[in-house]
């Protein structure tokens, strides 16, 4: 509970100054959920986005899905269209969203291999392998990997436009 609650503080525009004052018990809280999630629980993704935040890795705790069913909405950065990327059972491309017919000019994503995870993404893979979530270490391979827009076939980074898309103002010069 007291990780949901830091997850909680670190979305207030004030989170960070709020917690400055007890960086060892927040360090400490990331030590026992990181412990927890070898345990492999049933809410594993939920604690999951828990460890993420306490290692300040804020959009993505709030972003990051179960890879069921997720999307994000992304601008290119070659042409600015906005790019729908879908990471799920119902597949992992990148497309142009229509009201009327849903994902339309489908690209197929193109998934980081393992071994070529730079940070966070590596990180994030290898906590998720470590503790037996196949299905969480594959959907970060395609979020950390490479997308080519529908409308002007500029290939790109998806975890770079997302930043882009959902950094908070506060962590912009990240």
């Amino acid at each position: 509970m007291a990780s949901a609650i830091v997850r909680g503080t670190l979305r207030h525009p004030d989170g960070e100054a709020l917690l400055a004052g007890c960086p060892n018990e927040v360090d400490r809280l990331r030590e026992l959920v990181d412990q927890r999630l070898r345990t492999r629980p049933a809410n594993y993704n939920r604690l999951f986005g828990d460890l993420l935040a306490l290692a300040g890795l804020y959009h993505w705790s709030a972003s990051l899905g179960d890879f069921a069913d997720d999307f994000y909405a992304v601008s290119c950065p070659g042409c600015e269209a906005e790019v729908t990327i879908a990471v799920g059972d119902y597949g992992c491309y990148a497309a142009i969203r229509d009201w009327d017919q849903g994902d339309i000019e489908r690209r197929s994503l193109r998934p980081a291999p393992a071994e070529e995870l730079r940070d966070p993404g590596r990180w994030m893979h290898a906590t998720a392998c470590r503790d037996g979530q196949q299905r969480l270490a594959e959907g970060i391979r395609y979020v950390f990997g490479r997308a080519e827009c529908p409308a002007c076939a500029s290939v790109f980074n998806v975890a770079e436009a997302h930043t882009t898309a959902n950094l908070p103002p506060s962590l912009e010069t990240y």
